[in-house]
């Protein structure tokens, strides 16, 4: 009987799962089917009806599950590693487990550092989110830091050095003022008491 009661209860808790995936779907489903009436009313405006029907589907993004996985996957591994870095080669890691990937051999995992990984982490670096460490030069010169990085970290909005150089001096500078204006107030109070101390020797 118990063995019985804890099957019927793994059993609804999958079919609540399943449900709850079913509904996550059934709502991605209308967003995406938005977006299509959206897209095919911005063809009917550029006089080009009959292009909804004539593009194919393509599975682009059935590899990582759904769009923006990937590149979610890489924020994120980068955001909690910073302040160090991360290599690509261990994001390529992380992104073979992840979702699972079956790489053959070195060729195939050169390829998909070179066709997705690298891709996705140019797209996050032109969005100014993460910021190569280390970079090599490439053929002729040119530096290409968003292509050939070898170390990526995520980018927080920092002061420079000189910016925090310049903030000390300023503070300092106003810390100087102060105590300038406390002394020239102390002064103050002190020839104000040598009048009165007059004041009263004459009385």
């Amino acid at each position: 009987m118990k063995w019985l009661a804890n099957e019927l209860a793994a059993v609804k808790g999958e079919l609540d799962r399943i449900d709850e995936a079913l509904s996550r779907l059934l709502a991605r489903k209308e967003r995406l089917l938005a977006v299509q009436r959206a897209m095919t009313d911005v063809a009917d405006q550029l006089t080009i009806p009959e292009l909804p029907a004539v593009v194919p589907a393509v599975r682009a993004h059935e590899r990582y599950g759904a769009r923006g996985n990937l590149r979610n996957l890489l924020r994120g591994t980068l955001q909690k590693a910073y302040p160090q870095g991360v290599s690509t080669s261990t994001l390529a890691d992380a992104v073979i487990e992840t979702f699972g990937l079956r790489i053959t051999g070195p060729k195939e995992r050169k390829r998909l550092v070179d066709n997705s990984i690298r891709s996705a982490l140019t797209k996050l670096h032109t969005q100014g989110e993460i910021e190569p460490m280390h970079a090599r030069n490439q053929p002729g010169g040119r530096l290409g830091l968003a292509v050939q990085s070898g170390v990526w970290r995520w980018k927080v909005d920092a002061p420079s050095l000189d910016e925090l150089h310049r903030a000390a001096t300023e503070q300092g500078a106003h810390a100087a003022r102060l105590e300038q204006l406390a002394l020239a107030e102390a002064e103050a109070r002190v020839s104000e008491s040598r009048v009165a101390q007059e004041v009263e020797l004459w009385r």
